[in-house]
């Protein structure tokens, strides 16, 4: 226990009482104390040690209460036996990191924080559109150094003033994309992206701001009442950066004295003496406990305690799910099988068998839904639905309509008015199978019960939610969807851009699979961080699977593709090879499974199924 000093003389000076102003929000936000739990729970699950690799948050009290419940802190993932149980940092690790624990076998959980994860999504995407990282930040933060490892070396840059700014070797028609570290100062970001936008002319950046609502709600409360205060107390970690960064606002916002001070013991070494006003707030990272004993130390002194208002913070992160990798679910030809299974089933039932309907369409639009395939978007849908909790009967259906408008596609796309192709996946296409116009017929009657099945009350109580599927659909398949890209497909521009040639894969097939995530979505439970993060997920998979696809047209194989290989360069397609070449192709492909593992980050192992299904899309390796 901690005695306060006599400073009974000293309030002398003050005819009236002595206040400390407590800013509101201060301490823990929801990012750390979900960091803190995924070790407390890592421990109780598999028993110490847990190893952590660098710190969790940056605070040396929690570090020490962690490590006496069996927590082991290490720098590299080389200092960590071989098939241990290891919790990667709240601060994000690069890739080359997460590869080595998987070299080494190691049970991973990743406490990478949300916002965190967030940032990780963005530098991928935004690299994969041929844009030049800049990444604001501090150099030798883990957050930094885990996000520059997201990119190739050479396409990042980090900055941190205005000289670092104007000393960037790129030439100013650079295509530049920006993030911000998220415990950033918010007036120097500012300060430094109006800089970049300044110089550089073709400028994007995040959505949203990267800075953590929990920096930007504590930098606010200081610099609001640290012009009332003779001095202000900051309690947090020297290591911390957003703890610095609350002194710097303080003394920004013209606080004679601040001092970043880690427990009470530190009051002894501050002239607080002569102080009638003290405010007081705590880093992210800063546990209630010490903050409290420094309350009560000021207590002592006479100091009376003033809570000011301040924004509630009511954001919860998902708690990070301690089971680790090598208890992910079951390999995905097996679970792809099933799912095929399930899935046929409903399309059967849905085309049915009624002796007064033509038989010959029927037949021609089994043939067209129950060719080969893996049912990649049926799989995305019910994944997606499966993992924030929707009904497995009500995703099916939502798959079978999905399968109705893919095969419908494929049908139509194979006609000798479009493609003219004579096999599809190792079989003849339904109009050499029939004949042109059964196709055709077979197509519309597909596309048609795709829309019967979701309007059906069978697939969702809610017609609202019907209402919803049906509407995404119908612009999945439009203008602005797969028609519309099917349309710049057969007609390019003259001299097909990189921006063209994006704008017609996300419509030709990335509608697609989008709507499969969408719809899965709105089968399960989800909120607008949920709903942000799969988007960026669907975004990025749509185009790294029809890349991918251009790659197996250029060089594949057509006994094993199981169609002609080839034809698009034959009839002068844009394609990923025609338009950026193999080689670039393929590291498109390769980011943008980077970019996807990064928006999965935030739900854990939960997502296992789709991160399989990513890395299925970039190999076809099944």
């Amino acid at each position: 226990m901690i005695s306060a000093p006599d400073d009974r003389e000293d309030q002398a000076f003050f005819p009236g009482p002595r206040r400390v102003l407590l800013a509101n929000p201060r301490g823990f936000c929801a990012g750390v104390r979900r960091a803190i739990a995924a070790v407390e729970d890592a421990l109780h699950a598999h028993g110490a040690p847990v190893y952590v690799r660098h710190a969790i948050v940056h605070n040396r009290r929690v570090l020490k209460q962690l490590e006496e419940l069996g927590a082991v802190f290490v720098e590299d993932v080389s200092e960590i036996p071989q098939g241990a149980v290891t919790i990667l940092s709240a601060h994000g690790s690069a890739a080359a990191v997460k590869a080595q624990a998987d070299q080494r076998g190691l049970r991973v959980v990743d406490a990478i924080c949300p916002l965190v994860a967030k940032i990780h999504s963005e530098v991928a995407q935004w690299n994969s559109q041929g844009r030049h990282v800049l990444l604001i930040g501090h150099a030798d933060h883990p957050e930094i150094i885990g996000t520059t490892g997201q990119l190739p070396r050479d396409a990042i840059s980090i900055v941190a003033d205005l000289a670092s700014v104007s000393a960037l070797p790129l030439p100013d028609e650079t295509p530049i994309a920006y993030a911000v570290q998220t415990t950033f100062s918010v007036a120097d970001s500012a300060r430094l992206i109006e800089a970049i936008e300044a110089r550089f002319s073709n400028c994007v950046g995040p959505r949203s701001s990267d800075i953590c609502y929990a920096t930007t709600n504590r930098q606010s409360a200081v610099t609001q009442i640290a012009p009332r205060c003779d001095i202000m107390l900051i309690v947090g970690d020297p290591t911390s950066s957003n703890a610095r960064r609350l002194v710097e606002a303080a003394l920004a916002a013209d606080c004679p004295q601040a001092f970043l001070i880690e427990d009470a013991e530190d009051l002894a070494h501050i002239p607080l003496a002569k102080a009638s006003t003290i405010g007081l707030s705590a880093a992210a990272s800063a546990p209630d406990e010490a903050i409290e004993e420094i309350c009560s130390w000021l207590d002592g002194l006479g100091f009376l305690r003033e809570e000011m208002a301040g924004p509630e913070e009511s954001i919860r992160f998902r708690p990070i799910s301690v089971v680790t990798t090598e208890q992910a679910p079951p390999h995905l030809p097996k679970i792809l099988a099933d799912d095929r299974a399930a899935v046929d089933t409903v399309l059967m039932d849905a085309i049915g068998d009624c002796p007064t309907r033509n038989i010959r369409l029927a037949d021609a639009m089994r043939y067209a839904a129950t060719a080969g395939g893996k049912r990649f978007r049926a799989a995305l849908a019910l994944a997606v639905a499966e993992m924030l909790g929707g009904d497995r009967g009500s995703a099916l259906r939502v798959a079978a309509a999905i399968e109705c408008v893919h095969a419908q596609s494929l049908v139509h796309d194979d006609l000798p008015c479009m493609d003219d192709d004579d096999l599809r996946r190792g079989r003849p296409t339904v109009h050499r199978r029939f004949d042109e116009a059964t196709a055709v017929l077979a197509g519309d009657a597909l596309l048609a019960l795709a829309f019967e099945i979701l309007s059906d009350p069978r697939t969702h109580a809610d017609a609202a939610v019907r209402s919803e599927l049906v509407l995404g659909l119908a612009k999945c398949i439009g203008q602005d969807g797969l028609a519309g890209g099917q349309m710049m497909d057969l007609y390019p521009e003259a001299d097909l851009s990189r921006e063209g040639l994006i704008d017609c894969l996300n419509r030709k097939t990335g509608a697609l699979v989008r709507f499969a995530v969408e719809a899965g979505m709105l089968l399960g439970r989800s909120n607008a961080q949920t709903r942000s993060a799969l988007k960026s997920y669907a975004t990025d998979l749509g185009l790294l699977f029809q890349l991918r696809d251009d790659l197996l047209d250029s060089e594949g194989d057509a006994a094993i593709v199981g169609k002609a290989v080839n034809k698009d360069k034959d009839k002068s397609r844009g394609t990923g090879v025609t338009v950026l070449g193999a080689k670039t192709t393929a590291l498109e492909v390769e980011a943008l499974l980077r970019a996807c593992d990064s928006a999965l980050e935030p739900f854990g192992i939960s997502a296992a199924r789709l991160r399989t299904l990513a890395r299925f899309a970039a190999r076809r390796d099944l």
